[in-house]
Order: structure tokens, then sequence, then C-alpha cells
């Protein structure tokens, strides 16, 4: 039987390629954020096969993550088979379950989830997509890092024209200004830029109350906007189910919630179209794959939200359509980049994740 004989966690402050800006998160004086930080959980076996996984914060947390894995779940993890990977998963999460079921503790679990999964690859001689299922060899893909609020119309479009010029699927923007009415007019400025047969969303990240949202929401329809992202805070359920009763637009939302129990209280509700899991703060693979399959049972499309370098395997290994969000935020943290040809993604073809860490880029962007 395998067995973990050690966990190292690191933790990287990686620079993002473009500072982003959105309704929710921006730097300390409320301009433009130029880091990401990035939890590493580096899980090594008796039988020399090592797993490597991660997480992501912006704002705070991340030394929190760090001490979660190291403090809390490196002793339960010593010893334990690492292809048990849905029995840790559960011990885990109820260790911790009184000091948080979302947030630093989900995103812990996240980078031992995705370590654990990448063990489970490598060992089966497969990539995780393949194990998963192998539902697909490729999902669409959209342009996500170039719609940010500091960005006037113009760079938005010189951006946006990159992403489809290599044949993405569409776009999406931010919206989230304290007057509506410059996000309305910035989505114009851009639709027109681009064409009305061009595939545009928007997200304003948990900005508007609620008659801000259906007024927003009513000129997005006329702009043909494909989807409306977090129009109110993630919490309130009536209102999401409000304003889904009320528009035509699709209501998105997901990725700040933690876990299949509220993605279910959505599904209940009627208060998301779209489904947007975020495999770093639902706590990974084996959680995503969950809400992914209440999804599909819901007749809810999925569109995961970020960390493409690992969000391909379960988009390939379980889901049949969706697209992928493209968000090079830590590309450059991996040996190889992601194959995009003709706007779709293809997932590494390695063995486990297939996600490579040099030693160097570590010791570059670690901190203490």
């Amino acid at each position: 039987m395998m067995k973990i004989t050690g966990v190292k966690c690191e933790l990287l402050k990686m620079p993002l390629p473009r500072p982003m800006q959105s309704g929710s998160s921006s730097g300390t004086k409320g301009g433009p954020v130029g880091h990401i930080y990035m939890p590493l959980a580096i899980i090594k076996t008796d039988s020399g096969i090592t797993g490597t996984g991660y997480g992501w914060t912006l704002l705070g947390g991340a030394t929190a993550i760090r001490c979660v894995i190291r403090d809390d779940f490196t002793p339960l993890l010593i010893g334990e088979n690492p292809l048990d990977n849905e029995r840790l998963w559960t011990k885990l999460n109820k260790r911790l379950q009184t000091v948080g079921r979302t947030g630093v503790v989900n995103e812990a679990q996240a980078s031992v989830d995705l370590a654990l999964w990448d063990i489970k690859g490598k060992a089966a001689g497969m990539p995780v997509y393949k194990l998963l299922g192998g539902t697909r060899e490729s999902a669409p893909v959209y342009g996500s890092d170039g719609g940010w609020l500091y960005m006037s119309v113009e760079e938005m479009v010189d951006a946006f024209e990159s992403y489809l010029s290599q044949g993405m699927m569409g776009i999406k923007m931010k919206l989230g200004h304290d007057d509506p009415k410059i996000d309305i007019e910035r989505v114009t400025g851009v639709r027109k830029a681009l064409g009305d047969d061009i595939w545009i969303s928007t997200d304003a990240n948990q900005k508007w109350d609620y008659p801000t949202a259906m007024m927003v929401g009513r000129e997005l329809e006329q702009l043909n906007v494909a989807w409306f992202e977090e129009p109110l805070w993630c919490d309130d359920i009536p209102g999401h189910a409000r304003l889904a009763d009320a528009l035509d637009i699709p209501i998105a939302m997901g990725e700040t919630l933690g876990s299949r129990y509220e993605f279910d209280a959505y599904i209940r509700a009627d208060a998301a179209d779209i489904l947007q899991p975020d495999i770093c703060r639902v706590g990974g693979i084996t959680e995503m794959i969950k809400i992914v399959h209440m999804g599909q049972v819901a007749g809810r499309p999925i569109a995961p939200h970020h960390m493409m370098e690992s969000t391909i395997q379960v988009a390939c290994g379980v889901m049949s359509s969706g697209p992928i969000e493209y968000m090079p935020w830590i590309s450059g943290v991996f040996s190889e980049p992601m194959r995009i040809e003709d706007g779709q993604m293809f997932p590494p073809q390695k063995t486990g994740l297939g996600l490579e860490i040099p030693e160097d880029v570590i010791q570059k962007y670690r901190i203490e």
C-alpha cells in the first residue's frame, strides 16, 4: 500500500500578467491589484511519486492557507494512502469544519486534493481527465483577462481582439462602477467595436443591490449579453432568484460559493441559470465533480471559474459541454503553457495533472 511520507508547503507571490480591478477586488487604495498569492502543497510518497497541488488568493489569507496545510492537514496525511482521495477529503473537511467550511480552509484543502489527484493520475499512468472519465478532448475557451474596470474601451477592445484572433468563443468584461451608467456605456462601446455577433458576457462581482441589478440587467439584454454574473452579494439567494425570474438574460453564479450544499441551495431556489464553481474555492476536484453532476441533473449549464490549468481536467473529464475561462494569472509558474488551438483548450497529456513547476520558479517567487 502506498503511503504519504511528507507534505511540503510553499507560498508564492506571482506578478499578474495584467493588473486586475473588479467590483469586489482592488488594492488597498481602490486601485488595480498586481499580484496573486499561490499556496502549494507538495506531497511525497514511499513509492517515489510526488504530487503537487495549489490554491490561490488575491487580497488576503495567503499565510493562513499555508498554516492550515502545514499545521493542521499535514499531521492528518502522514502515513495515509494517497489514493484514498475521497476518504481523505472527508477526513480533512470534517476536522476543520468548525473553523471554516469555506474560504481559507477550502483553499488549503484544494491544494491537498489537487496534489492527491496528481498522485492518483501518475500512479495510474493517466492524465486526470482520463481517470475521471475522458468525456471530451478539449473545451471552448473565452478570454477573461482584458475587461478590468480601470481599462478604457479602447484598451479592452485591443485585449479582446487578441483573444478573438486566437479563435476564442468570446470575451468577458467587468462591471461594477459606483455609477452603473458607466458600465452600460462601456459594454455599449465594446459591443459597437466588436460587432453584434461576438459573444460577450459580463461580471459585476457582487457589486449592486436588487433595483440597480435589475436596471443593469435590462440594459444588458438589449446589448445581447450572454450572461450577467454575480450581480448581487453571493449570500443573497432570494435576490438572485428574483432576478433570474424577472430577467431574460441568464444569471451566472458560483465563483464565491464553497460547497455542493451552497450550490444546491441556489439550484433549489432557481437562483442561478449557469453554475460557476471555482476548483480551489470549493476544495478541489473531489468536490467540484459532485457540483458538476448536481448541475447536470438540474439542467444547469456549467462554466467553471478561473484556474484553467486544473479546471480543464474536470471540464474534459466529466463535462460534455461548457467553456473554460482563459485567465493566465498563474501561467508563469508552469514549465509548459496550456495548449490552445482554434479557440479550444486541451488538457495536458502527461500523467496526473500534467503540471510541472520548476524549482527555480519556486525559489524566485516564494515568500517566507
